[in-house]
C-alpha cells in the first residue's frame, strides 16, 4: 500500500508538510515555463541549423533526449539557487548566476555531444541553444522588474520633474526607485554631477545633464519641479552652494536619507526638507566606541545642565553604553520632567536632580546622595550679551558653580569630572570666555592634589544649544521677521550636537588628567548666507517677504573667530579632529579658589569693575592681574 502523508492526532497535515507543499505549487508553474523555455530554444536552434529542414534523425533524436535536457537545465538553476531568487530585485549578480547556471549545463552537454557517434544535434545547435535559453529565461525571469519601469507603466497622472544631484551609488539607487515607484509620482528626467568623466552617461536609461552650476540653466530648459540632493556624504560647504543654485533658479529642493536608510522598500519616496544640519554639515565623527563604553559601562554617571540641548543629547548617547545610572541634574524642573520621560518612552531610566549649582550645600549633598564617578559638567550661562549685560549671574554660575562641582567631586571620590568649556575660554575677549577659563583653572588645579581626573573639553558653537544663532533665526523667521543680525561680515564654526557629543565623550575616554582638550574647528560659515538660506528654505524671499536687518556687534562679539592652525602649536591625539591645547591653565588650587572665594565676598556692584576683576582673574596663571581690560556702555 502506498505511503499516506502523515498527520497528526487531530487529523490534520503538518505545518512543514503543508509549507513544503505550497511552495511546490508555487514552483510548479515557473518549472514549466523554464522546460518550455528549453524545448523551444532547442527547437529554434535546429531550425537555424539545418534552414527549416530539420532531418528525421535529428528530429527523432531530439524527442528522445529533450526530456533529460530539460532536467538537466532545471537542475542547474536550482543548483545556481536561481529558483529562490526574488526576479522583480533582482540584481547583476542574479544575472551572472542564472548565466552560470545555464553555461555548466551547456558545457556539460556539449561534452557529451562530442563523444557521441552518430552525432544527431550537431555542435552548432548545442553550442546556440544555450544562448537562446540564456535570453529566453532571463526575460522571462527579469519581466516582473521590467514591468515595472515607467516605459511599460507609464506616469499615471502629473508627475513632478526631478533633477537627481549626484550620480553616485545613492543618486544611481535613488533613479531606479523612482523609475520603478511611478505611483510617487516623481519622474527622474536626469543627473547633475561635477565628475566631467559622467557628464554625457547614461544610467539606468537617463543621462548626466551637466554640473553644479548647470541647474539653473536646465531648470528653465527641462522643466525641473524639484531638485533631489543624493549626496549622503557631501559636505556643509557643497549642500550650501547646490541649495544656493537650487534657490537661485527658483525650484524646490530636497534631500534623501543615506544609503542605509534606502534599503528599505519605500525609504527613497521619503524625501525631506533640507535642515540647518544639512546646511553646516552633516560629517558623523568617527569615535572608539569600545574606549567610550568603558569609560561608562555599569558606572553611574552625572550630566549637569541635563535639560539643555547638549545634556539631552549627552543622556541619550550616554544611555546607549549601558551605565548603571545617569543623574540628571539641573534647575530646570519642566526640562527635567520631560528628558525623563522622553527616555523612559525608549525604555531607558535616569534618575532627575533639582540642583542649584550656585548651592555648595545643595551640590554636596546630591553627590553624597548620588556618588556618581563621571561627571559631566555642562551647564553654563552662554549668551555672550547677556553676560556681558550681567557679569555677576555669570560668575555665579559659570565659576563658582564650577568650582562647587569639583569640590563635591573631589569629596565624593569619583574618577572623572570633565569641564564643557568653550573657544571663547582661549579669547578672553568676552566675560564668558573668561569665566570659561576660570573654570579651567579650578579643574586642572584640583587635579594635581585629587584622585579624581579633572579634565576640560572646549567646544565651539553647538547647533540647537542656547547661545545658539540657528533657533534664533528660526524663530524670528516664524514671527514673519526681521531677522537681526550682527555685521554681514560675521563668520562663524558649528558643530552639531551629535557631533559635540561624541567628540566630548572621546576625549574624556582619553583619562587624561589636567588636560584642556581642543576640537577641530570644521568649516566656517558666513552667518549672512546661513540666515538667507534658512529663509527661502522656509519659502520667503529675503527682504521682501522677510527682511534682514543689521544691528552692529554687541559687547563681547567678534567678526569671525580664530581658525585652530593660527592658535598655535596643538599636541595631537589619537583622535584627529580632538587636540591637546599647548598652553594648559596651572595655578595652585588653593590660589584660584581662594581668589574666587575673595571675589565673591566682596563683589563690586558697579558692573564694568566686576568684568575687569573677572577677566584679571582668568589671567591669574599668567601673573598678569592687574593688565586687565576695562569696558564701558559706549
Amino acid at each position: 500500500m502506498p505511503d499516506q502523508p502523515q498527520h497528526d492526532d487531530e487529523g490534520q497535515i503538518p505545518a512543514a508538510s503543508t509549507s513544503v507543499l505550497q511552495r511546490g505549487l508555487r514552483l510548479l508553474p515557473v518549472l514549466v515555463l523554464d522546460a518550455l523555455l528549453v524545448i523551444a530554444c532547442y527547437a529554434a536552434a535546429l531550425g537555424l541549423k539545418f534552414d527549416g529542414s530539420v532531418p528525421r534523425d535529428s528530429m527523432v533524436f531530439f524527442g528522445q533526449v529533450i526530456a533529460l535536457i530539460v532536467l538537466a537545465y532545471i537542475a542547474g538553476n536550482y543548483f545556481f539557487g536561481i529558483y529562490r531568487t526574488a526576479w522583480q530585485y533582482a540584481s547583476l549578480a542574479d544575472a551572472v548566476s542564472l548565466a552560470s547556471a545555464v553555461g555548466l549545463v551547456s558545457i556539460l552537454l556539449i561534452g557529451i555531444n562530442v563523444f557521441l557517434t552518430p552525432r544527431h544535434i550537431p555542435l552548432t545547435v548545442t553550442g546556440m541553444a544555450p544562448a537562446l535559453i540564456f535570453l529566453s529565461m532571463g526575460v522571462a525571469k527579469l519581466w516582473p522588474r521590467l514591468r515595472s519601469q515607467t516605459p511599460f507603466t507609464g506616469w499615471g497622472g502629473p508627475a513632478q520633474q526631478v533633477l537627481v544631484a549626484g550620480a553616485g551609488h545613492t543618486g544611481q539607487m535613488l533613479a531606479r526607485e523612482f523609475l520603478q515607484h511611478p505611483e510617487w509620482q516623481y519622474k527622474p528626467i536626469g543627473f547633475v554631477d561635477d565628475d566631467p568623466k559622467k557628464r554625457g552617461q547614461r544610467i539606468h536609461g537617463l543621462p548626466v545633464l551637466g554640473t553644479r552650476q548647470d541647474i539653473p540653466r536646465l531648470a528653465a530648459t527641462r522643466g525641473v519641479d524639484m531638485v533631489a540632493l543624493a549626496m549622503s556624504s557631501a559636505s556643509g560647504a557643497t549642500i550650501r552652494e547646490f541649495v544656493g543654485f537650487c534657490q537661485q533658479a527658483d525650484v524646490s529642493v530636497r534631500t534623501v536619507p543615506g544609503v542605509p536608510e534606502m534599503v528599505h522598500a519605500d525609504a527613497a519616496a521619503q524625501l525631506r526638507e533640507i535642515t540647518v544640519d544639512d546646511l553646516l554639515g552633516r560629517e558623523e565623527a568617527k569615535i572608539d566606541l569600545a574606549a567610550c563604553a568603558a569609560l561608562v559601562h555599569d558606572r553611574g554617571v552625572l550630566i549637569t545642565g541635563a535639560a539643555g540641548y547638549l545634556g539631552q543629547e549627552l543622556a541619550h548617547q550616554l544611555l546607549a553604553l549601558e551605565p548603571a545610572v545617569v543623574h540628571l541634574l539641573d534647575t530646570n524642573e519642566t526640562g527635567l520632567y520631560d528628558l525623563q520621560r522622553d527616555l523612559a518612552a525608549e525604555g531607558l531610566e535616569a534618575r532627575i536632580w533639582i540642583t542649584n549649582i550656585v548651592d555648595r550645600d545643595q551640590v554636596e549633598r546630591t553627590f553624597r546622595s548620588a556618588r556618581p564617578d563621571v561627571i559631566f559638567h555642562t551647564a553654563a550661562y552662554k549668551h555672550i550679551p547677556v553676560i556681558e549685560a550681567h557679569p555677576e549671574a555669570a560668575f555665579h554660575v559659570n565659576v563658582v558653580g564650577t568650582m562647587n562641582l569639583c569640590r563635591a567631586a573631589d569629596a565624593a571620590g569619583a574618577d572623572q569630572f570633565v569641564f564643557v568649556s568653550s573657544n571663547k575660554a582661549a579669547d578672553l575677549d568676552s566675560v564668558y570666555g573668561a569665566t570659561k577659563r576660570i573654570g579651567e583653572l579650578v579643574a586642572t588645579a584640583l587635579a594635581g592634589r585629587s584622585k579624581t581626573h579633572f579634565n576640560a573639553v572646549r567646544l565651539h558653537n553647538v547647533m540647537g544649544s542656547r547661545g545658539s544663532v540657528v533657533p534664533l533665526f528660526l524663530r524670528q523667521i516664524e514671527r514673519g521677521g526681521p531677522v537681526m543680525l550682527t555685521d554681514a561680515r560675521a563668520m562663524r564654526y558649528f558643530m552639531s550636537p551629535p557631533q559635540a557629543v561624541r567628540l566630548l565623550v572621546q576625549a574624556a575616554a582619553f583619562q587624561s588628567d589636567s588636560a584642556v582638550f581642543v576640537m577641530d574647528l570644521g568649516e566656517e560659515v558666513k552667518i549672512g548666507d546661513l540666515a538667507e538660506k534658512l529663509i527661502r528654505l522656509r519659502g520667503f524671499q529675503p527682504g521682501k517677504d522677510i527682511e534682514i536687518v543689521y544691528t552692529g556687534l554687541r559687547p563681547g562679539e567678534q567678526l569671525g573667530e580664530e581658525p585652530l592652525q593660527r592658535r598655535g602649536k596643538f599636541l595631537a591625539t589619537e583622535h584627529p579632529k580632538i587636540f591637546l591645547a599647548p598652553d594648559t591653565p596651572a595655578t595652585a588650587s588653593d590660589e584660584i579658589m581662594g581668589k574666587i572665594e575673595e571675589l565673591q565676598r566682596d563683589l563690586p556692584e558697579d558692573r564694568d569693575e566686576l568684568a575687569a576683576r573677572i577677566h584679571a582673574l582668568a589671567r591669574i596663571d599668567q601673573r598678569d592681574v592687574h593688565a586687565a581690560p576695562t569696558f564701558s556702555d559706549n
